[in-house]
C-alpha cells in the first residue's frame, strides 16, 4: 500500500497545462532549509510520481503515469523536480534510479546527441500531439541538493536517464520538449545521433 508524504490524493487537476502562461515562466532558487510550502511541493511531486507508478493506487489509470515532474508542472516556480526511473536489467529485474532535486544545474554536456525514437512526451502537454525528435545531449553533469539524501549531489548521467533530467530541467528553464523540435522537418536525424 503505497504510503503518501501529504495529505492529499494525487489529482489530475494537479498538473498545469502548457496553455497556462505560468508553465513557461523562469523559476526561482530555492532557500534550504525548505520551508513548509516548498516542503510540500517536493512531497506532492514524489506522491504523484509514485502514485501513478504504483499498480494498485492507479489501477483505474486515474493519474497520467509519469518518471519525472517539475515544480511548475503543480504550479509553483522554483527549482525542484523529481524523477523515478525505472530501468529494466538483463536478468529481467528492475533498477530505480530516484533523485528528488533542488536547486539542479547541468554543469556539462556531451557533443554527442542522442533522441528516444518514439518522441517525448509531456504531463503538462495533453492539448496538441507534437511529434518528432527531440535533440539531448547524450551525456550530462549535473549538480543539485537531493532532498531524499538530504545533501549535495553531482551526478554524471547517460542515456535515457540524461534525456529524463534534460526534460525536468527544462521546465525550470521555461521551456518545454517541443520548442527542440524541428519546426521543418520533426523527425529530423543525424547519423552521428544515438536514437534510443
Amino acid at each position: 500500500m503505497l504510503k503518501l508524504l501529504q495529505n492529499e490524493n494525487p489529482d489530475s487537476s494537479w498538473i498545469t497545462q502548457d496553455t497556462t502562461k505560468t508553465l513557461l515562466d523562469t523559476c526561482s532558487e530555492v532557500v534550504l532549509p525548505l520551508i513548509n510550502n516548498d516542503e510540500n511541493i517536493m512531497k506532492k511531486m514524489i506522491d504523484w510520481v509514485k502514485a501513478s507508478q504504483d499498480s494498485e493506487f492507479n489501477a483505474n489509470n486515474v493519474i497520467t503515469e509519469a518518471i519525472g515532474i517539475a515544480a511548475p508542472q503543480i504550479g509553483k516556480n522554483v527549482n525542484m523536480y523529481y524523477i523515478l526511473l525505472p530501468i529494466l536489467n538483463k536478468d529481467e529485474t528492475i533498477t530505480y534510479y530516484e533523485h528528488a532535486l533542488i536547486n539542479p544545474k547541468i554543469i556539462g554536456r556531451s557533443e554527442q546527441i542522442a533522441a528516444l525514437k518514439k518522441g517525448e512526451g509531456c504531463l503538462s502537454v495533453t492539448t496538441k500531439h507534437h511529434e518528432g525528435l527531440v535533440p539531448r545531449s547524450y551525456k550530462i553533469k549535473v549538480t543539485g541538493f537531493d532532498y531524499l539524501k538530504n545533501k549535495k549531489v553531482s551526478l554524471t548521467i547517460r542515456g535515457y536517464e540524461a534525456i529524463v533530467f534534460q526534460h525536468e530541467q527544462d521546465h525550470l528553464e521555461g521551456k518545454l520538449f517541443y520548442h527542440h523540435i524541428n519546426k521543418e522537418n520533426p523527425w529530423h536525424s543525424n547519423e552521428e545521433w544515438i536514437i534510443i
